[in-house]
């Protein structure tokens, strides 16, 4: 998560530099992380569910 959030602000912080909203050079890092992340993101919600009793069949 630290990665993604890491990604995120940087490219933001270039955005603010840069003056413009598409930064190819922080494009693959910030996918990198969105996909690192997306895997126990799924997992967390399932188990949260779960918990809940909100699972669908």
């Amino acid at each position: 998560m630290y990665d993604r959030e890491k990604a995120g602000m940087d490219w933001f912080a270039a955005v603010l530099r840069e003056g413009r909203g598409r930064l190819p050079e922080c494009d693959e890092r910030f996918k990198q992380a969105w996909q690192a992340k997306s895997a126990p993101d799924r997992a967390f919600q399932q188990a949260a569910r779960r918990f809940l009793g909100t699972e669908q069949s």
